[in-house]
């Protein structure tokens, strides 16, 4: 600072500062001087959220409001039906409900034609009716077919199929012997064939 006053005299001269060009400093007031508190009047530092963030937000707030809204159950105004209650099945013992006794009267009934046919073979032979033979071969194989057809119980279904078997190899000698021409091979065979009759008779008897 320049003193003034000395081109004056003393008696004007009075003592003044003056702050030179250059140097006044200004004295700004902190927030410490004011009183305040330093993070009121700090400067704030603004945080930026970047743009994909904002977008993926909205996206997954538009989800979330859809999959809610989808949720919803159809008539939801209407009270749900209470469940009926439901008694567990308890399994009933099985039952053998096959009636054996319709397989008795068939396989009897069809014995006894195929009896009769071969009582016809043997009025043939005496009548020496040779194409009347042929009649009663086909009659005889027809009457075991049917037999055949027949589903024997379990107890005796395989004495069943062995007898019918045998059966029917008793009526392939009967043919054998009737183009041969001859009488004896064909009383043969139906003596057989009685025989294996009786025994199918036996079968079907056991049956309870």
């Amino acid at each position: 600072m320049v003193a003034l006053g000395e081109e004056l005299g003393p008696e004007v001269a009075k003592t003044r500062t003056v702050p030179q060009a250059g140097t006044m400093t200004e004295k700004i007031a902190t927030p410490h001087r004011d009183g305040l508190a330093p993070s009121i009047l700090a400067p704030k530092t603004r945080t930026r959220v970047p743009v994909w963030l904002l977008v993926v937000a909205i996206l997954a707030a538009f989800a979330l409001g859809w999959g809610v809204a989808s949720y919803a159950p159809i008539g939801a105004g209407s009270p749900a039906a209470a469940p009926e209650a439901t008694e567990s099945a308890t399994p009933e013992p099985e039952v053998d409900t096959e009636d054996d006794s319709g397989f008795v009267r068939v396989a009897t009934r069809d014995l006894d034609d195929f009896g009769d046919d071969l009582d016809d073979v043997d009025i043939t032979l005496d009548e020496d009716g040779f194409w009347r033979l042929l009649t009663n071969a086909v009659e005889l194989n027809f009457n075991i077919s049917q037999l055949q057809q027949h589903e024997a119980p379990a107890s005796i279904a395989e004495d069943w199929a062995a007898g019918l078997e045998q059966l029917e190899g008793d009526v392939d000698d009967l043919e054998a012997g009737i183009t041969a021409g001859s009488d004896s091979k064909v009383r043969k065979a139906v003596a057989a064939a009685r025989d294996t009759l009786d025994g199918l008779r036996g079968v079907v008897s056991r049956v309870d």
